[in-house]
């Protein structure tokens, strides 16, 4: 049966012109096969062959022609897939969808996917067709199958079967995957930008369920594909990285604009509450406006607790708030167990008092900041307004902040000063050094603000050390009695040295400083809480005493002794010298300073006599043996000629 396109008169003569006209006019393949059948025509012989050849020809040219339709067609679905691709894509998936799914159809294949290199793996992002196994979020090794076979190379790697390929090495997780899936034919192309050196980010696959062999046609297009998909996979990375960063900075411009507005904000309220202190306005004026501006109740209470002024509301029990505040470190707000907030008041480490603030709302860090600027300017009212009260305290504690400061501030300076609050420096006084808890300093401070006031002394804070001038003689017996009463009121023991008595305005530096040796002694000591001038601490406080008076504690140890030889011509002293030098034995003792035993005996019940009954305990025997080694090195540089005088 002859083709709509093959008259008979062409089938029997074969002529050329026939032939051109069937490739003209786009005949199909199988007529040209039908004119290579002898049994269709009576053509035989030379012109049989002759046609056969010419047919041939024919099919070559239709095949050329109908390749060129192929590529041309092909080209044409690449332009369009790199115009789709060209488009913005909100995210990387989607561009990746769209390019699994141009490669599937630009090869007329069952299924392409495409998997991003992730370390030592490849993840599946992005997958078009009919797939069960090869789901996105997949992982699988990446020196797997067909993507270890065509490395290191950048062009594609195709297998017409990739179950039987023996270039292709299958791992036990591919392999169960295209066994799965019943994948045979499979090309692999490199995401890769033509114009980088860069390694491929990933590969894109297109397989089929049959065995196909690719041509060279079909690998140059998807070649190309890939080339496109890898170049639009580095600018959309790189626009849409561009495009997070644009909205991070977009973000931290309107965090800087509103953070802009807030210190403009907080400058203003600086400027109004500098202009109400110029402007003699009092505390109460400046609470009421706190009160407006942070939209709650403020009350400010004094170091003693008691509330100077309140706005804003009806006053409540604020007790546990004024207690938190004494242990604050910082003078930064905090909220307390009942809801309220509280700022210390603070001068330096000098407690003044609380302000308390009770919100309905949330406080957020901009009312904070507003809270502290208050408390910080209530502290500046307090010391201005009337109702604040100790502003002579502070004048008080001020003169004694310059003599410590200032050790070399003219004596009649300071006592002048003192004169005119009311102190006498001419009288004796003691200098009082104590080392509380850092985290306590504000208690600390605000117990010895009425302690001093009420012992008409002074008070500072200088290097951790929390420093009282009180009047009296009795240093040790000051020291226990402000340990104790520190105790009591911050609940923890409190290191205390003390110095004195102490006459004159240029005894108040040294006096200082011999109190810190002692409470150094004490805390080297290891006495947790304990108290101590230099006479409590024995030939200790001889060497932490600023004037060292050695003959004194010679005097106060062994003094009876040594008054009993000059009276009576007798020699205890040197007696008691061979009795420890002999390590406490009579007997040896006796031998150093020929004489008998018993004479020994004697003159040791005399200075037991002299000393008290336990001059040998350990304790005291120590500080008899430091005031003879000193009596010893004394009478050495009095006259050198003393025998056995060496230290």
């Amino acid at each position: 049966m002859m083709g709509p396109f093959v008259s008979p008169q062409l089938a029997y003569s074969g002529g050329i012109d026939e032939l051109l006209e069937l490739l003209a006019s786009g005949a199909p393949a199988d007529v040209f096969e039908q004119l290579l059948d002898d049994r269709g025509h009576s053509v035989t012989g030379t012109a049989a062959v002759d046609m056969k050849a010419a047919v041939w020809r024919a099919m070559r040219v239709h095949a050329e022609i109908q390749r060129g339709r192929g590529r041309e067609a092909g080209l044409s679905a690449l332009v369009d897939a790199a115009r789709e691709l060209a488009v913005p894509y909100e995210s990387v998936d989607g561009l990746l969808h769209a390019v699994a799914r141009r490669a599937r159809h630009l090869l007329s294949m069952d299924m392409a996917y495409i998997a991003l290199l992730d370390g030592d793996h490849v993840e599946v992002r992005a997958a078009d067709g009919h797939t069960c196994g090869l789901g996105v979020g997949l992982r699988l090794p990446a020196q797997d199958g067909i993507t270890a076979a065509g490395q290191p190379s950048t062009a594609p790697f195709a297998t017409h079967d990739l179950l039987t390929d023996e270039r292709i090495r299958l791992t036990a997780a591919f392999g169960e995957v295209a066994r799965v899936e019943g994948l045979h034919a499979m090309i692999a192309v490199p995401l890769a930008h033509a114009s980088t050196r860069q390694p491929p980010s990933g590969m894109l696959y297109v397989a089929s369920r049959k065995v196909h062999h690719f041509t060279a046609d079909e690998r140059s297009l998807i070649g190309s594909l890939g080339m496109l998909a890898g170049a639009y996979l580095e600018t959309t990375g790189q626009r849409l990285a561009a495009q997070a960063r644009t909205a991070e900075l977009q973000a931290r411009l309107r965090q800087v604009n509103t953070t802009a507005e807030g210190v403009s904000e907080y400058c203003d309220l600086q400027v109004r509450l500098v202009d109400m202190l110029l402007a003699d306005e009092d505390l109460v004026a400046m609470t009421g406006f706190a009160a407006d501006a942070l939209g709650g109740r403020v009350s400010v209470y004094n170091s003693g607790g008691d509330l100077l002024v309140s706005a804003g509301g009806e006053r409540e029990d604020d007790s546990g708030a004024l207690a938190f505040a004494l242990d604050m470190v910082s003078g930064e707000p905090v909220r307390t167990a009942d809801g309220s907030w509280v700022a210390p008041l603070c001068r330096g480490r000098d407690y003044v008092g609380a302000l308390v603030l009770r919100v309905p709302d949330e406080l957020g860090a901009a009312g904070r900041s507003r809270l502290r600027l208050f408390a910080r300017m209530a502290v500046l009212f307090i010391r201005q307004d009337k109702v604040g009260a100790g502003l002579d305290g502070e004048v008080r504690d001020r003169l004694l902040d310059d003599a410590l400061r200032e050790e070399h501030r003219l004596p009649r300076q300071l006592a002048e000063r003192a004169r005119r609050i009311g102190l006498d420096l001419s009288g004796p006084y003691l200098m009082v050094v104590a080392e509380p808890d850092p985290a306590q300093h504000c208690r600390a401070n605000a117990w010895a603000a009425g302690y001093t006031r009420r012992m008409g002394g002074l008070r500072s804070f200088r290097d951790r050390h929390l420093i009282m001038l009180l009047p009296g003689s009795e240093a040790g017996a000051l020291a226990r009695d402000v340990s104790s009463a520190m105790a009591e009121a911050l609940g923890a023991p409190v290191s205390v040295g003390a110095a004195g008595p102490l006459t004159g305005p240029e005894s108040v530096y040294p006096g200082y400083q011999e109190a810190v040796r002692c409470l150094e002694a004490v805390v080297a000591l290891g006495v947790t809480g304990g108290a101590a001038s230099v006479r409590e601490l024995g030939f200790v406080g001889s060497l932490v005493s600023s004037n060292q008076d050695v003959g004194g504690f010679i005097d106060q140890v062994v003094g009876p002794v040594l008054e009993y030889d000059r009276d009576r011509f007798t020699d205890l002293i040197p007696t008691l010298q061979a009795y420890f030098e002999a390590g406490a034995s009579p007997t040896y003792a006796a031998e150093r300073l020929h004489v008998h035993t018993n004479t020994v005996t004697r003159r040791l019940d005399r200075v037991k006599d002299l000393l008290g009954p336990d001059w040998q305990k350990p304790a005291r025997a120590l500080e008899i043996q430091l005031a003879l080694r000193l009596l010893k090195v004394r009478e050495l540089l009095t006259d050198p000629t003393t025998p056995d005088a060496t230290p």
